[in-house]
C-alpha cells in the first residue's frame, strides 16, 4: 500500500468535511484506507459516526489491521509492567521513536488508562499481538487490548488454587483463545504429604460464554513451581498460533525436562526436549497421592527465557557471567530437523559493566527479532539489544519511568504491537 493512501487517511481524520466524503467511498476502498491508520487514530474515528464505529469494530477489519501491523516496525514495541506493593504500572517503548537530540535514550510511554483499572491488578502472565492476559489466584482472568484499552473479564472458575492463563491466536477461526491451568493443593488423608491436582480449561474470546474443561492427564504439563505457584519468573511465548512454555514437573527418573508446544487451533500439544547442555541440577522431589515421585527444576525456572527470534524461531536465552564478563547463550529450535542449535554472544566490557550494576534482567524481542534485555535496579532501566545475525549489541537508557518507593516486586516485558482487534 502506498504512503499516499495513509497520508490521505490522516488528512481526512483532521478534516471533518473530508470525513463525510470518506463515508461515500466504496466499502473496499474505505477499508483499505482505514487499515493503514494507527490504532490511536482508529479509536478516535469510532466516535465520529455509527458507520465508522461499526466498521472498525468488525471482526474482519480487526483481523486485516492485525495482519498489516505484523509487517510494520512502526506499529511494534515492547510492553513493560512494573509491580511493587500497589497496582502494576504499564509502559510501552517503540524502537522507531528514537530522538536524534537524545542519542542512546528511549522514551517509555505511560499507559495511564491501564494503571488505574482495578481489574488489571492481577499478575501479567501472557501476551500475544498486543493483547495481554492477567490472572489472579482466586480465578479472575482479564484479557486487555493494550492499544485500545478495551478489556473484558472472563467467566470465573470456582476453585481454591493457583491459576495460570495464557493467550494465543487461532489462525483457523481467527480468534484468540485462553488456556487456563489450575493447580489444586491437597493433603492426603492421615498424612502431612501435600500433593497437587491439575486441571485445564480453554475459552475462545468473544465466542464462548463459559470455559471448556479439557483432559490432558495422559501427557500433563505444569506451568508451576515446586510449591504449586506460577512464580514471578515463569515464561511463555506465542509464535504463529503455538504457545510455548516450560514443563516444570516430570515423572521421569532421572528427570528430562521439556517444553510444551500448545497448538491453539487444534487445542493439542507436543513436547520439545530441552537442550542437553542446559543444567538442571537444582531439583526438588515430591511424592504425590499415588506414591509417584516428581522432579522440579528450580534453576531452569529462574534463569532461562523462551523467546521468538528472527525468522520466527523458538529460542532459549540465558545470560551468565564468566569472571568479569557476561555472555549470552542462545539455543534456537531447528523445527524441520528437530534439534537445537547454539550460539554464544560475548557482551563487551562496557556493556558487561553496565549489566553488573543492575539487580536482575528480563528478556523479550523487538520487531526485528533482536533480543532485548531489560536491566532493572531501584533507580533506572537500561536496555541492551542484541542482533543474532551480526552479533552487534546496542545499548539504550530508558527515560520516563517513575519508580516505586520500594524495590519492584515483579517486572515483566513482552513484545507488543498496534492492534485494533475487538475482543468482545
Amino acid at each position: 500500500m502506498s504512503t499516499s493512501v495513509k497520508t490521505a487517511g490522516v488528512s481526512m481524520l483532521r478534516n471533518p468535511p473530508l470525513l463525510q466524503l470518506l463515508l461515500l467511498l466504496p466499502q473496499e476502498i474505505l477499508i483499505e484506507i482505514l487499515s493503514q491508520l494507527p490504532t490511536k487514530s482508529l479509536v478516535r474515528l469510532r466516535c465520529v459516526s455509527k458507520s465508522f464505529c461499526t466498521l472498525i469494530a468488525d471482526h474482519g477489519f480487526g483481523v486485516l489491521q492485525r495482519s498489516l501491523s505484523l509487517t510494520l516496525p512502526s506499529r511494534a514495541g515492547i510492553l513493560i509492567s512494573i509491580s511493587a506493593r500497589s497496582s502494576p504500572v504499564y509502559y510501552t517503548i517503540n524502537f522507531s521513536e528514537k530522538k536524534p537530540w537524545r542519542p542512546g535514550m528511549l522514551q517509555a510511554n505511560s499507559l495511564a488508562n491501564l494503571d488505574s483499572e482495578p481489574l488489571l491488578k492481577g499478575s501479567l502472565r501472557s501476551s500475544s499481538d498486543g493483547l495481554i492476559c492477567l490472572s489472579r489466584p482466586i480465578g479472575d482472568v482479564v484479557v486487555c487490548n493494550v492499544s485500545t484499552g478495551q478489556r473484558i473479564s472472563l467467566p470465573r472458575i470456582q476453585f481454591s488454587s493457583a491459576c495460570c492463563a495464557r493467550v494465543g491466536f487461532d489462525s483457523q477461526s481467527q480468534r484468540y483463545k485462553v488456556l487456563m491451568t489450575a493447580c489444586q493443593r491437597t493433603r492426603r488423608r492421615g498424612s502431612r504429604q501435600i500433593c497437587f491436582e491439575y486441571n485445564h480449561w480453554i475459552l475462545t474470546v468473544g465466542v464462548d460464554k463459559s470455559w471448556r474443561e479439557v483432559n490432558y492427564s495422559s501427557l500433563p504439563f505444569y506451568p508451576f513451581d515446586a510449591n504449586g505457584c506460577p512464580g514471578y519468573s515463569d515464561t511463555s511465548v506465542h509464535i504463529d498460533g503455538v504457545i510455548y512454555q516450560y514443563n516444570w514437573l516430570t515423572r521421569d527418573d532421572p528427570p528430562s525436562f521439556d517444553i510444551v508446544a500448545f497448538e491453539v487451533g487444534s487445542e493439542s500439544y507436543a513436547f520439545i526436549p530441552i537442550p542437553p547442555e542446559l543444567p538442571s541440577s537444582s531439583q526438588i522431589h515430591s511424592i504425590d497421592a499415588f506414591g509417584e515421585k516428581y522432579h522440579y527444576s528450580g534453576l531452569v525456572l529462574r534463569n532461562f527465557a523462551l523467546l521468538q527470534v528472527y525468522g520466527g524461531q523458538l529460542a532459549i536465552v540465558y545470560v551468565h557471567k564468566i569472571r568479569h564478563l557476561y555472555y549470552m547463550d542462545v539455543w534456537t529450535w531447528k523445527k524441520s530437523e528437530e534439534r537445537w542449535g547454539k550460539m554464544t554472544v560475548p557482551i563487551p566490557c562496557e556493556e558487561s559493566r553496565k549489566i553488573k550494576g543492575f539487580e536482575y534482567v528480563r528478556y523479550s524481542t523487538n520487531h526485528a527479532g533482536e533480543i532485548v534485555l531489560l536491566c532493572i535496579n531501584t533507580e533506572k532501566l537500561f536496555i541492551l539489544v542484541c542482533n543474532l545475525k551480526s552479533k552487534v549489541l546496542k545499548t539504550f537508557d530508558v527515560g520516563g519511568v517513575e519508580f516505586p518507593i520500594c524495590f519492584p516486586r515483579d517486572v515483566r516485558m513482552y513484545k507488543t504491537m498496534d492492534n485494533v482487534f475487538s475482543i468482545e
